[in-house]
């Protein structure tokens, strides 16, 4: 399998995280609670595709993004190098327009994330940041 560069950003409301579940006829984790993001295009930055991101997938107009972590993530077609960031400011209201729902979760509700490596690196989130 190819392995490709990914972004996923992490907006944060109310103390919770915005996830999306994945439409079923999506090629990769269909059906998936996720963290959002998508495929850094060839000669694009990660905040570039964190940008076009952000708005092709919920509508938003996103602001200063901050690196937190990044893992090889193995989805059903790909291995990607993803790197998860903290969008600190956006505007506009979130839209599922590539997702089947969007919806927040909190502290507790971590196990509901479907891949591993977003249960592990937003479980870090929320010991890390104190103001949860």
């Amino acid at each position: 399998m190819n392995t490709v560069d990914t972004v996923s950003f992490i907006l944060i409301k109310d103390g919770k995280i915005l996830v999306e579940r994945r439409r079923m006829d999506r090629k990769n984790d269909p059906g998936a609670v996720v963290v959002p993001g998508g495929h850094v295009e060839l000669g694009e930055s990660h905040e570039e595709a964190l940008s076009r991101e952000l708005n092709e997938e919920l509508g938003l107009v996103g602001f200063d993004f901050r690196f937190f972590d990044k893992m090889l993530c193995e989805s059903t077609t790909e291995y990607q190098m993803n790197h998860w960031y903290i969008c600190n400011n956006w505007c506009g209201i979130p839209v599922a327009s590539e997702a089947e729902e969007l919806f927040y979760i909190g502290i507790d509700e971590v196990d509901k994330l479907s891949l591993p490596n977003d249960r592990t690196v937003i479980s870090r989130l929320f010991q890390e940041i104190e103001w949860f």
